[in-house]
């Protein structure tokens, strides 16, 4: 089988390794540069061949000053939001992201092409493969304008998301190691500090940090059906922000071994 995976950061190459333990040829397209892991981002599941052994840790949870529903709501401005991971869980094994990224870099950083993939681009990919992997934005990718769009004040794709500002430092005093807490008080501006495998970061309503570290777009949904054989993992890649690495690896085996094994399988009754 032939795949082309759109993407090398760690989505698209959790994606390539799963293509290529199923013994797929494969074709990696993207800038050929690592890109930088900020913020408390861990691998929830491990990846097989590459989080290869114990959890590196155990994550606790914890919610401040209230709810969750208090804290989506002093975040997005809305109870019904998810949020990356399931903080009702008191806490969750965990592998470290940067391990594993570089683990994968070191093994497929070769098959990567160094260049950019433009919308147009994908019809001939598609035809070119039998399945097409996309991580990169989803937004970089939309046929529509949207920006020229909504200027004329057109209807156009919708990508929602929230800016969120860093500062690369923990905010709750004395925070214990492998934490992640969740500020839901109105009277301090932070809204989650993280220290997770000694990294420490804290998240803030961009009004509310006047000099952050980095602004991010965080993810939350969109309605782009641009591209509709091609499958799209990870955050930036699904835009939305309960994608994880280690399912973009599960989600293209899965459907790869689908494809595999069609016939044999169509024709259980």
């Amino acid at each position: 089988m032939k795949v082309i995976v759109i993407g090398c950061g760690p989505a698209g190459l959790a994606a390539a390794h799963a293509a290529v333990g199923l013994g797929a040829e494969v074709r990696v397209i993207a800038p050929k540069k690592m890109t930088p892991q900020n913020g408390p981002v861990t691998i929830q599941n491990p990846i097989p061949g590459i989080s290869v052994d114990h959890p590196d840790g155990y994550i606790r949870q914890l919610v401040v000053g209230g709810s969750i529903l208090d804290y989506r709501l002093k975040l997005y401005g809305d109870v019904n939001v998810n949020i990356n991971g399931n903080i009702m869980r008191p806490g969750y094994d965990a592998w470290q992201v940067r391990a594993a990224y570089y683990k994968m870099w070191d093994l497929y950083s070769w098959m990567v092409e160094d260049g950019m993939v433009a919308p147009g681009d994908i019809q001939w990919l598609v035809r070119d493969s039998d399945l097409v992997v996309c991580s990169a934005p989803a937004k970089s990718l939309c046929y529509q304008d949207c920006d020229k769009l909504l200027a004329r004040d057109q209807e156009c794709h919708e990508f929602r998301s929230v800016p969120i500002a860093l500062k690369f430092s923990t905010s709750y005093p004395n925070q214990p190691e492998n934490t992640v807490i969740y500020n839901a008080r109105k009277d301090e501006p932070w809204v989650r500090s993280s220290l997770i495998f000694g990294v420490g970061v804290t998240d803030y309503k961009v009004e509310d940090c006047p000099n952050p570290d980095l602004i991010i777009q965080k993810p939350l949904g969109t309605d782009c059906d641009c591209h509709p054989k091609v499958l799209r993992v990870g955050r930036y890649g699904k835009w939305h922000n309960l994608s994880w690495i280690d399912s973009a690896y599960s989600e293209t085996r899965e459907s790869l071994l689908s494809m595999m094994h069609q016939q044999e399988w169509s024709s259980v009754v």
